[in-house]
């Protein structure tokens, strides 16, 4: 029962992009769709905290029959990285091929442009450092139990965070399934 709720949570916000042309502003900071498919029980989700989030992740890749304005735009790459960290700094890493080497001497090089807070209710927000403006607002949740195997790898497993992009009035605009990078 749970199980179908969720599945039709995914489907509406779905269908909320697939209504139209899905505009996403070509700022590195925007990361990827997830299709609607991914069966996430209800039961096995709570809200992130800030705990739930530091470290480093890794985007679960999916395909996307999503149109953008700029399709070659890197928040559409395959192959992403963030790193959430304790001082409070979000960083993001975006290419065509798989990032290789450790997450760490990858951040190394990408400037400190964001900064996040984790709001009550598991939002998180992303701010530009210096003018404190809001960029993007999350809704997060972390998976406390492992959902069912795909068989590709992007089944949802305990500490898996599961980030919905949401627009101006609060609508979900995307959804990305995030996996912490060991270290």
């Amino acid at each position: 029962m749970a199980r179908g709720r969720w599945a039709l949570l995914i489907m509406g916000c779905a269908s909320l992009i697939a209504g139209g042309l899905a505009e996403a502003k070509d700022r590195p900071h925007v990361k990827s769709l997830m299709p609607p498919g991914l069966t996430i029980p209800a039961s096995s989700l709570r809200s992130c905290s800030g705990e739930d989030v530091l470290g480093n992740w890794n985007l679960l890749t999916f395909e996307s029959s999503y149109r953008f304005k700029q399709p070659q735009a890197p928040y559409l790459f395959p192959y992403q990285v963030f790193q959430y960290s304790s001082e409070h700094g979000a960083k993001s890493a975006h290419s065509r091929t798989p990032i290789l080497g450790s997450p760490d001497r990858v951040f190394e090089g990408v400037p400190l442009d964001l900064t996040y807070q984790v709001e009550p209710g598991g939002r998180v927000v992303l701010k530009s450092k210096g003018r404190g403006a809001v960029v993007e607002t999350w809704s997060c949740s972390v998976a406390g139990q492992d959902a069912g195997a795909t068989g590709d790898g992007t089944d949802l497993r305990r500490g898996d965070v599961v980030m919905t992009l949401l627009g101006s009035h609060g609508q979900a605009l995307f959804v990305r399934h995030l996996r912490k990078i060991a270290t």
